[in-house]
């Protein structure tokens, strides 16, 4: 599996220096996007172009005209080079380093210590998309098609979530009935509140979400779910939502990394040795699995192939049924690949 090089992490700037150095576009580009933000922000350039000259002036940007290798950087955060010159960038990186200020050069990804992302805007939700310096354009048109999927008054979600927060975090100790709580309200009648604009009716509606989400009781239940071939674009689309829902995921400790990493990164993960072959019991895995469901938690149990042909699940759902656990099964698609079709030639 490939690694990032960037993280991708959002860094706070609100009310701390950072500074842009070029006179062109790619120097305007970035102002763009930083205005948007809280920084405070200083465009160094002695002969700025008038566009980047007049965006700096309508939008409070301190100017400076003298050589960037001289400015002191004690209070600055982050410095974004963007001369286009190839020795100008790398003597003013270099500049940068010595100083410890973290630095990104506009198309040189080899002297940035972070990468600038294309950054879909539904403040104050964002969504950043990047690509390891090595293609900016991919990165646009992925931004595009992102843009498209999301509706322009996005943000109010989080206002939303933002407004009840500190009462959910007071009122929900337990994180599992609090993270269904927050998917509950983003699924339901409070986000079409937010999103049509009524934001005081969705806080009020939020709050009634709480109040029976603290008197409701959750029931555990545990879910089999076939991985299939093993390929993680070939699981179907209810796995990927279970998945997503799931509190526990008790896996094969053998189970292929791209298909655990469809599941949320905070659950709580449990590899386990395989079933031996031909199995059709496992006295302390369904011990495992009740103890989890027991106690409320919604427990994933992915397997190998297809859920639904294996008699280990089906002597395990058995054995949960009797001891009260709610169960399902989610078969996997089958392992087989189709064969290609043979082209075909339409009579004249």
């Amino acid at each position: 599996m490939a690694r990032f090089r960037f993280l991708p992490v959002s860094h706070d700037v609100a009310g701390r220096r950072v500074v842009v150095v070029g006179e062109g576009a790619a120097a305007l580009q970035k102002l763009r996007l930083l205005a948007r933000t809280e920084a405070a922000l200083t465009l160094v350039a002695a002969n700025p172009s008038p566009a980047l000259e007049r965006f700096a002036a309508s939008h409070g940007i301190t100017r400076s005209d003298g050589d960037f290798c001289a400015y002191a950087l004690d209070d600055v955060a982050l410095a974004i080079i963007a001369t286009g010159d190839a020795d100008t960038d790398a003597r003013h990186a270099a500049h940068a380093h010595a100083q410890r200020v973290p630095v990104n050069v506009v198309d040189r990804p080899q002297l940035s210590d972070f990468a600038m992302p294309a950054i879909i805007d539904r403040a104050p939700i964002s969504v950043a998309v990047a690509t390891d310096g090595h293609a900016p354009v991919l990165a646009t048109r992925i931004r595009g098609m992102i843009e498209a999927l999301l509706p322009p008054n996005l943000g109010q979600l989080a206002v939303l979530a933002g407004s009840v927060r500190s009462q959910v975090l007071d009122r929900l100790a337990d994180p599992v009935a609090r993270r269904r709580f927050w998917t509950g309200l983003l699924e339901g009648r409070a986000a079409e509140l937010a999103l049509a604009g009524a934001a005081e009716t969705a806080a009020q509606q939020a709050l009634a979400d709480l109040d029976q989400a603290i008197a409701r009781t959750v029931a555990g239940a545990v879910l089999f779910i076939g991985t299939g071939p093993g390929e993680a674009d070939l699981m179907t689309l209810r796995a990927h939502r279970l998945l997503l829902g799931a509190d526990v995921l008790v896996h094969d400790s053998d189970a292929p990394e791209d298909i655990l990493a469809l599941a949320r990164r905070d659950i709580e993960r449990i590899g386990i040795d395989p079933p031996r072959h031909g199995a059709v019991y496992q006295p302390d895995e369904v011990a495992l699995l009740t103890q989890h469901a027991g106690a409320g938690r919604r427990v994933v149990r992915l397997v190998p192939g297809d859920a639904a042909a294996s008699a280990f699940v089906r002597s395990a759902a058995t054995a949960l049924r009797v001891a009260g656990i709610a169960c399902d099964v989610v078969p996997g698609v089958a392992g087989a690949r189709p064969a290609a079709c043979p082209s075909t030639r339409r009579a004249a």
